[in-house]
Protein backbone atom coordinates (compact mmCIF):
# COMPACT_ATOMS: atom_id res chain seq x y z
CA UNK A 1 0.00 0.00 0.00
CA UNK A 2 2.73 2.51 0.91
CA UNK A 3 4.30 2.19 -2.56
CA UNK A 4 1.05 3.29 -4.23
CA UNK A 5 -0.02 5.79 -1.60
CA UNK A 6 -0.20 9.48 -2.40
CA UNK A 7 -0.99 12.14 0.20
CA UNK A 8 -2.25 15.36 -1.33
CA UNK A 9 -3.49 18.54 0.32
CA UNK A 10 -7.03 19.71 -0.38
CA UNK A 11 -7.08 22.63 -2.80
CA UNK A 12 -10.44 22.59 -4.60
CA UNK A 13 -14.13 22.18 -3.85
CA UNK A 14 -14.06 18.73 -5.43
CA UNK A 15 -11.19 17.74 -3.10
CA UNK A 16 -13.22 19.00 -0.15
CA UNK A 17 -16.24 16.97 -1.26
CA UNK A 18 -14.05 13.87 -1.53
CA UNK A 19 -12.92 14.43 2.06
CA UNK A 20 -16.43 15.00 3.42
CA UNK A 21 -17.76 11.95 1.57
CA UNK A 22 -14.91 9.75 2.79
CA UNK A 23 -15.61 10.63 6.41
CA UNK A 24 -19.25 9.67 5.80
CA UNK A 25 -18.11 6.16 4.82
CA UNK A 26 -16.31 5.80 8.17
CA UNK A 27 -19.07 7.29 10.34
CA UNK A 28 -22.08 6.00 8.45
CA UNK A 29 -24.66 7.39 10.84
CA UNK A 30 -24.98 10.31 13.22
CA UNK A 31 -24.04 13.89 12.39
CA UNK A 32 -21.80 14.78 9.46
CA UNK A 33 -18.20 14.81 10.67
CA UNK A 34 -16.79 17.64 8.54
CA UNK A 35 -18.95 19.39 5.91
CA UNK A 36 -17.12 20.17 2.66
CA UNK A 37 -17.70 23.93 3.00
CA UNK A 38 -15.99 23.92 6.40
CA UNK A 39 -13.00 22.15 4.83
CA UNK A 40 -12.74 24.88 2.20
CA UNK A 41 -13.06 27.69 4.75
CA UNK A 42 -10.37 26.28 7.05
CA UNK A 43 -7.97 25.60 4.18
CA UNK A 44 -8.48 29.14 2.91
CA UNK A 45 -7.17 30.61 6.19
CA UNK A 46 -4.19 28.27 6.47
CA UNK A 47 -5.62 25.11 8.03
CA UNK A 48 -4.76 21.51 7.25
CA UNK A 49 -6.68 19.10 5.05
CA UNK A 50 -5.11 16.11 3.32
CA UNK A 51 -6.34 13.12 1.34
CA UNK A 52 -4.57 9.78 1.13
CA UNK A 53 -5.14 8.11 -2.24
CA UNK A 54 -4.26 4.72 -3.65
CA UNK A 55 -4.92 4.09 -7.35
CA UNK A 56 -7.11 7.23 -7.44
CA UNK A 57 -9.25 5.93 -4.57
CA UNK A 58 -9.46 7.83 -1.26
CA UNK A 59 -8.28 5.55 1.54
CA UNK A 60 -7.68 8.13 4.25
CA UNK A 61 -8.19 11.77 5.20
CA UNK A 62 -7.13 14.21 7.89
CA UNK A 63 -8.52 17.64 8.78
CA UNK A 64 -7.29 20.21 11.28
CA UNK A 65 -6.98 23.89 12.06
CA UNK A 66 -4.46 26.25 13.60
CA UNK A 67 -4.78 27.20 17.25
CA UNK A 68 -2.96 27.82 20.51
CA UNK A 69 -2.51 25.61 23.54
CA UNK A 70 -0.66 26.66 26.69
CA UNK A 71 0.94 29.55 24.77
CA UNK A 72 2.16 27.19 22.04
CA UNK A 73 1.09 27.56 18.40
CA UNK A 74 -0.34 24.24 17.33
CA UNK A 75 -2.17 22.38 14.62
CA UNK A 76 -5.28 20.84 16.14
CA UNK A 77 -6.02 17.63 14.26
CA UNK A 78 -9.79 17.47 14.51
CA UNK A 79 -10.31 14.18 12.67
CA UNK A 80 -8.15 11.58 10.95
CA UNK A 81 -9.48 8.34 9.50
CA UNK A 82 -8.32 5.56 7.20
CA UNK A 83 -9.95 2.56 5.56
CA UNK A 84 -6.67 0.69 5.01
CA UNK A 85 -4.16 -0.35 7.72
CA UNK A 86 -1.07 1.83 7.89
CA UNK A 87 -2.58 4.84 6.15
CA UNK A 88 -3.44 6.60 9.42
CA UNK A 89 0.22 6.48 10.44
CA UNK A 90 1.30 7.92 7.09
CA UNK A 91 -1.21 10.75 7.45
CA UNK A 92 0.12 11.60 10.91
CA UNK A 93 3.67 11.70 9.53
CA UNK A 94 2.48 14.07 6.81
CA UNK A 95 0.86 16.24 9.50
CA UNK A 96 4.11 16.21 11.47
CA UNK A 97 6.14 17.46 8.49
CA UNK A 98 3.47 20.06 7.65
CA UNK A 99 3.58 21.44 11.20
CA UNK A 100 7.39 21.46 11.28
CA UNK A 101 7.56 23.43 8.03
CA UNK A 102 5.32 26.10 9.56
CA UNK A 103 7.36 26.29 12.75
CA UNK A 104 4.48 25.13 14.93
CA UNK A 105 5.28 23.79 18.39
CA UNK A 106 3.08 20.73 18.23
CA UNK A 107 -0.01 18.90 17.09
CA UNK A 108 -3.00 18.31 19.35
CA UNK A 109 -6.02 16.02 19.09
CA UNK A 110 -8.48 14.11 21.23
CA UNK A 111 -9.22 10.41 21.52
CA UNK A 112 -11.18 7.98 23.67
CA UNK A 113 -8.94 6.64 26.48
CA UNK A 114 -10.94 3.39 26.63
CA UNK A 115 -9.94 2.33 23.11
CA UNK A 116 -6.78 0.25 23.52
CA UNK A 117 -5.60 0.42 19.92
CA UNK A 118 -5.77 4.22 20.00
CA UNK A 119 -3.60 4.31 23.12
CA UNK A 120 -1.05 2.04 21.44
CA UNK A 121 -1.05 4.15 18.27
CA UNK A 122 -0.81 7.54 19.97
CA UNK A 123 1.62 6.72 22.77
CA UNK A 124 3.71 3.85 21.44
CA UNK A 125 3.83 4.48 17.69
CA UNK A 126 3.74 8.29 17.59
CA UNK A 127 5.24 9.29 20.93
CA UNK A 128 2.48 11.73 21.88
CA UNK A 129 1.42 12.52 25.44
CA UNK A 130 -2.03 13.02 26.97
CA UNK A 131 -2.14 16.20 29.05
CA UNK A 132 -5.85 16.72 29.78
CA UNK A 133 -8.89 14.59 30.59
CA UNK A 134 -12.04 16.07 29.02
CA UNK A 135 -15.24 14.51 30.42
CA UNK A 136 -18.09 14.17 27.90
CA UNK A 137 -16.23 16.61 25.67
CA UNK A 138 -18.46 16.31 22.60
CA UNK A 139 -21.69 15.78 24.51
CA UNK A 140 -24.11 13.10 23.37
CA UNK A 141 -22.95 11.36 20.21
CA UNK A 142 -25.38 9.34 18.09
CA UNK A 143 -23.11 7.42 15.71
CA UNK A 144 -22.94 3.64 16.07
CA UNK A 145 -19.37 3.72 17.39
CA UNK A 146 -20.08 6.00 20.36
CA UNK A 147 -23.85 5.80 20.94
CA UNK A 148 -24.98 5.25 24.53
CA UNK A 149 -21.73 6.35 26.17
CA UNK A 150 -20.30 9.68 27.35
CA UNK A 151 -17.75 11.20 24.98
CA UNK A 152 -14.83 11.45 27.42
CA UNK A 153 -11.56 12.23 25.63
CA UNK A 154 -7.87 12.57 26.31
CA UNK A 155 -6.39 15.80 24.96
CA UNK A 156 -3.11 14.84 23.38
CA UNK A 157 -0.02 16.88 22.55
CA UNK A 158 2.63 15.80 20.04
CA UNK A 159 5.67 18.10 19.98
CA UNK A 160 7.14 18.49 16.51
CA UNK A 161 10.20 20.66 17.20
CA UNK A 162 11.69 18.96 20.26
CA UNK A 163 11.00 15.25 20.87
CA UNK A 164 10.08 14.04 24.34
CA UNK A 165 12.57 11.73 26.03
CA UNK A 166 11.00 9.69 28.82
CA UNK A 167 12.64 7.07 30.98
CA UNK A 168 10.95 3.67 31.04
CA UNK A 169 8.96 3.28 34.24
CA UNK A 170 8.99 -0.19 35.76
CA UNK A 171 6.35 0.41 38.43
CA UNK A 172 3.85 -2.33 39.23
CA UNK A 173 1.55 0.13 41.02
CA UNK A 174 -1.95 -0.71 39.73
CA UNK A 175 -5.01 1.50 40.30
CA UNK A 176 -7.66 -0.19 38.15
CA UNK A 177 -7.77 -3.84 37.19
CA UNK A 178 -9.61 -5.60 34.38
CA UNK A 179 -11.05 -8.59 36.24
CA UNK A 180 -12.79 -10.96 33.85
CA UNK A 181 -13.94 -8.01 31.75
CA UNK A 182 -15.09 -5.76 34.62
CA UNK A 183 -13.30 -2.71 36.10
CA UNK A 184 -12.19 -3.25 39.69
CA UNK A 185 -10.51 -0.52 41.72
CA UNK A 186 -7.62 -1.73 43.85
CA UNK A 187 -5.59 -0.10 46.61
CA UNK A 188 -2.65 1.80 45.13
CA UNK A 189 -0.15 4.54 45.89
CA UNK A 190 -1.52 7.74 44.32
CA UNK A 191 1.74 9.63 44.93
CA UNK A 192 3.76 7.72 42.31
CA UNK A 193 3.18 6.54 38.74
CA UNK A 194 0.43 3.95 38.35
CA UNK A 195 -1.24 1.74 35.76
CA UNK A 196 -4.87 1.72 34.62
CA UNK A 197 -6.01 -1.43 32.83
CA UNK A 198 -8.50 -0.97 29.99
CA UNK A 199 -11.41 -2.98 28.58
CA UNK A 200 -10.50 -5.40 25.81
CA UNK A 201 -12.87 -3.86 23.24
CA UNK A 202 -14.99 -0.95 24.42
CA UNK A 203 -16.64 -0.46 21.03
CA UNK A 204 -17.94 -4.03 20.97
CA UNK A 205 -18.92 -3.75 24.63
CA UNK A 206 -21.16 -0.76 23.92
CA UNK A 207 -23.19 -2.97 21.60
CA UNK A 208 -23.40 -6.01 23.89
CA UNK A 209 -23.49 -4.54 27.41
CA UNK A 210 -23.88 -0.76 27.54
CA UNK A 211 -24.16 -0.72 31.35
CA UNK A 212 -20.78 -2.43 31.72
CA UNK A 213 -19.33 0.00 29.16
CA UNK A 214 -20.60 2.88 31.29
CA UNK A 215 -19.02 1.31 34.37
CA UNK A 216 -15.69 1.31 32.58
CA UNK A 217 -16.16 4.96 31.61
CA UNK A 218 -16.94 6.02 35.17
CA UNK A 219 -14.19 3.93 36.77
CA UNK A 220 -11.46 5.26 34.47
CA UNK A 221 -12.74 8.83 34.76
CA UNK A 222 -12.73 8.78 38.57
CA UNK A 223 -9.04 7.84 38.66
CA UNK A 224 -7.62 9.47 35.55
CA UNK A 225 -9.30 12.89 35.49
CA UNK A 226 -8.06 14.07 38.93
CA UNK A 227 -4.51 13.00 38.09
CA UNK A 228 -4.40 14.90 34.80
CA UNK A 229 -6.12 17.89 36.41
CA UNK A 230 -3.14 17.95 38.80
CA UNK A 231 -0.61 18.07 35.96
CA UNK A 232 0.06 14.36 35.50
CA UNK A 233 0.25 12.87 32.02
CA UNK A 234 -0.05 9.62 30.06
CA UNK A 235 2.57 8.62 27.50
CA UNK A 236 2.97 4.84 27.65
CA UNK A 237 1.22 1.49 27.43
CA UNK A 238 2.45 -1.74 28.97
CA UNK A 239 4.12 -4.53 27.01
CA UNK A 240 0.94 -6.52 26.43
CA UNK A 241 -0.93 -3.32 25.47
CA UNK A 242 -3.65 -3.72 28.08
CA UNK A 243 -2.93 -0.74 30.37
CA UNK A 244 -1.85 2.91 30.30
CA UNK A 245 0.72 4.49 32.61
CA UNK A 246 -0.20 7.66 34.51
CA UNK A 247 2.85 9.66 35.60
CA UNK A 248 3.39 12.83 37.67
CA UNK A 249 4.45 15.89 35.71
CA UNK A 250 7.64 16.23 37.72
CA UNK A 251 8.94 12.72 36.93
CA UNK A 252 10.33 13.09 33.40
CA UNK A 253 8.16 15.63 31.63
CA UNK A 254 6.21 18.69 32.68
CA UNK A 255 3.98 20.52 30.24
CA UNK A 256 4.73 24.20 30.74
CA UNK A 257 3.36 27.44 29.35
CA UNK A 258 6.80 28.97 28.82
Amino acid sequence: MSENLQIVEVETASDAELMANFFKTIWTDGDEVVPFDMVLAVVHVGGYAALAKSKNRVVGASFGFLGEYASHRVLHSHVTAASVPGVGFQLKQHQFAWAQERDLAGITWTFDPLVRRNCVFNFQKLGAIAVEYLPNFYGTMTDSINAGDDSDRLFTYWPVQEPIHLEANKTTNLALKNLSGSPVSVEYNAQVAFWIELPEDIEALRKTDIELARQWRQSVREILQPALDDGWFVAAVNNDRTAILVEPGTSDYEFSED
